[in-house]
This record gives C-alpha cells, sequence and structure tokens, in this order.
C-alpha cells in the first residue's frame, strides 16, 4: 500500500488539468478568433466613415444655430462644444488619411494602424453627437411653441427671398464687368440657394396645416430650420463669391506692382551675376512674368475685341509668375533678402490660400453627400497648411510662404475633386 502514496495526488492533479482543458475549450468555442480585415477593405472602410462623419459634423454645424435659435443660447452651449470637439478629432482623421495619400511610402502596420484610427475616430464623433441630438429630439416633442416657431421661419424665408433679388442683380452686374468662368461659382450657389429657399416655402406651407389641423409639427419645423439654414449658407456664399471677385482685384493690382518691384530686382540681379547660366534663368523668369503682367492687365484680345477679366485667375497667374522669378533668384539672393521677400509676398500667399479654402469648402458644403473623402482630406489638408503658414509667419517667414502656397495649392486640388465628384 506504501507503493501507492502518489496515487491520490495523480487523481487531484490530474482532474484541475481536466478542468482547466475543459474551461480553455468552453473559452474558445465562445470567442472564436474574428477574421482579420484587408488593408484594401479597411481603407475602402475608412474612407466612407470619414465622409459620412464630416457630413454628420457639417449637419451638426448647422443644428447649432437652429437649436440656438429653438432653445437659447445657454441650452444649446454644451452640443456647440461637442460639435467643436469632434471637428477637432475629425482633423486627426483627416491627418492620417492624408498621410496614407501622401508620396511617403508607409509600411502595413501603419496602413493598417492608421485606418482603424480614422474608422474608431469616425464612431466617436458619431456615437458623441447622435447622443446629444436625441436630447434635443425629446425637448422638440413639447409643441407648444411650435406657431411661434414657424412664424419666426416664415420670417426668415421672406428676408432670404429678399437676398435671393438683391443677390441676383448682384450677379447680373458683376457679369457686365467680368468674365463668366468668374461669377460661374456665384451663379450656380445662388441656384442652389434658390431651390433650397423654394423647398423652404413649400415645407412652411406643410407645416402650418399641420400646425393648423393639430397634428405634431416639430419634425417638420426642425427639417423646415434645416433646409432653410441651408438656403441661408449658400446665399451667404454667394456674397462671399462677389466679394472674394472685388477682392482678387484690388489683390491683383498690389500684385503686379510686387511682381514689378521684383522684376525690377532680378534685372539688377542677373546684370550683376558672373555665372552667364543664372543670367539665362533669370532673364527667362523675367520674360515670363512681364508676359503674366501684360496678360493680367490686357482689356483686348489678339483680334482686338473686349475680354472681360477674371482676377482670381489673373491672381493666380501673376502670383505663379512670382514664384517661378521668386526661385530663378534664389541662388542669387542673400538670407537676408529671401527673408525680406517672404514677408512681403506673405500676404498675398496668405490670401489667395485662404481664397481657395473658401472656394472648396463652399462647393463641399453645398454638394455634401456627393463629395467623396479625397476632396475632403485634401480640404482638411490644405486648411492645416494655412495654419502652419500662419503661426509661422512671424518666425520663419519663408517656411510660412511654402506652407502658404502648399494651402493653396492643395486647396485647389481639393476644389478639383470636389468637383469631379459633383459631375
Amino acid at each position: 500500500m506504501d507503493d501507492l502514496w502518489w496515487l491520490p495526488s495523480l487523481i487531484v492533479f490530474g482532474g484541475v488539468g481536466i478542468i482547466v482543458w475543459l474551461l480553455v475549450t468552453l473559452l474558445r468555442r465562445r470567442n472564436p478568433k474574428t477574421p482579420v480585415a484587408s488593408i484594401d477593405d479597411l481603407h475602402r472602410r475608412a474612407g466612407i466613415a470619414l465622409v459620412r462623419t464630416d457630413d454628420a459634423v457639417r449637419e451638426a454645424e448647422d443644428e447649432v444655430g437652429f437649436a440656438e435659435a429653438e432653445f437659447g443660447r445657454e441650452a444649446a452651449r454644451g452640443y456647440a462644444a461637442d460639435v467643436a470637439s469632434a471637428r477637432s478629432a475629425l482633423g486627426e482623421a483627416f491627418r492620417l488619411r492624408q498621410s496614407l495619400e501622401d508620396e511617403i511610402a508607409d509600411t502595413e502596420a501603419q496602413r493598417r494602424a492608421w485606418n482603424e484610427r480614422i474608422i474608431s475616430v469616425c464612431e466617436d464623433v458619431e456615437r458623441t453627437l447622435s447622443a446629444r441630438l436625441r436630447g434635443f429630439d425629446e425637448r422638440r416633442g413639447a409643441e407648444r411653441s411650435a406657431p411661434d416657431l414657424l412664424d419666426q421661419l416664415e420670417r426668415r424665408i421672406d428676408r432670404a427671398r429678399e437676398r435671393l433679388t438683391t443677390t441676383g442683380l448682384a450677379i447680373a452686374s458683376a457679369a457686365d464687368r467680368y468674365a463668366a468662368s468668374a461669377v460661374e461659382d456665384a451663379r450656380v450657389l445662388r441656384r442652389t440657394a434658390q431651390d433650397a429657399a423654394d423647398q423652404a416655402t413649400a415645407d412652411a406651407a406643410k407645416t402650418k396645416d399641420r400646425i393648423d389641423t393639430g397634428r405634431p409639427a416639430a419634425a417638420a419645423l426642425h427639417a423646415l430650420g434645416r433646409e432653410l439654414q441651408q438656403a441661408e449658407d449658400r446665399l451667404d456664399a454667394v456674397e462671399r463669391s462677389l466679394a472674394g471677385i472685388a477682392a482678387a482685384e484690388t489683390e491683383l493690382a498690389a500684385a503686379g506692382r510686387e511682381l514689378r518691384t521684383v522684376i525690377a530686382e532680378a534685372e539688377a540681379l542677373g546684370a550683376a551675376v558672373e555665372r552667364a547660366e543664372t543670367a539665362a534663368v533669370i532673364a527667362a523668369a523675367v520674360e515670363r512674368a512681364n508676359r503674366a503682367l501684360l496678360e493680367a492687365e490686357s482689356t483686348t484680345s489678339v483680334d482686338g475685341d473686349r475680354v472681360l477679366p477674371d482676377p482670381m485667375r489673373r491672381l493666380e497667374a501673376v502670383r505663379a509668375a512670382d514664384i517661378d522669378l521668386d526661385a530663378a533668384l534664389a541662388t542669387a539672393r542673400s538670407a537676408q533678402q529671401r527673408l525680406d521677400n517672404a514677408r512681403e509676398a506673405m500676404r498675398g500667399a496668405l490670401f489667395t490660400a485662404d481664397s481657395n479654402i473658401r472656394v472648396a469648402v463652399d462647393v463641399i458644403s453645398a454638394h455634401r453627400g456627393r463629395v467623396g473623402a479625397d476632396a475632403r482630406t485634401r480640404l482638411a489638408e490644405a486648411q492645416r497648411q494655412l495654419a502652419l503658414a500662419e503661426a509661422a509667419a512671424v518666425d520663419d517667414p519663408v517656411e510660412a510662404l511654402d506652407a502658404a502656397r502648399r494651402a493653396s495649392r492643395i486647396a485647389q486640388d481639393a476644389d478639383a475633386l470636389a468637383r469631379y465628384d459633383v459631375g
């Protein structure tokens, strides 16, 4: 019997081992391994999430103004903070998307991690906004203020229609002074504003009927407010577009003066440099700059017909000539001269970048559901580059000028991609 002293221990430990094995097997059956998504599938899902969330944030931004009008500024304060936080978080997602799309090669691990992070950020943003909106939806259950709110909205519709008239006259006046390409954005935006105002008018009549007949009207009032907000936003964009033409015309005159100054400096430096190759490069850039100035100031075609100007396009041509000439002079300038010239060119570069960004923002906002992730990503990157330019303007004007020019170029890409998506 003493020879079997080990048998009880074997039975105990063997029983424990069997129990552990059964538990592990049960857990594995309850938690099967989730299939790993492919990089391409993650990238596609991240793009869809960006578009959906960007639209949700834009709609939430519209909702802030409506909530303030409906419930008061104090009641909407927390929601406004959530929307601002959501826009900031979405900026991180767009920066990650830009990193995935730029020319720098990324590892598979980076692409997976960044796409997963984009999806996670978008889900968090949508979850936060949805929770806040549910609270407002519950408040809208009270119908007592419906007649007063409808009266306020109808007065806003009347003001919107007055603005449609004034913007129509302003566009007609601008069309007499500027090329069709210069006023085309304003025309398109006004048409979309007209459509939204017409829809708001029709919705107001239906909402009044609901109130008069005692039916719930909160949801209809909410939809009417959003439709009207879109009309007002697009009218704002029309006015900004028309103001931008006039501002570009003023800026074009200043840019022309600046370019003439740079041309005079280039001619002096070209005559003073020792290397013939450098002198030839400067001379060619001077010739292109003079040609750009001539075209920017031209009022007639080669056939003698009157030519209406497009100030923004002419400004871009003059700025491009300035950049070209600046590059040609880079090797002939001292470091201090480069700083001085960068500071001088900064204002115009920031103006052009801001103008191009505003154009892209208006196109995307006017066609939210039809513009894809690529255009939105470029826009977010352009806005980031402009912020970098503004931050570096004092301490590093050369880098700031480069960032402003990058912002302008990327914003133009965003605008082109958005218009391609819209068709």
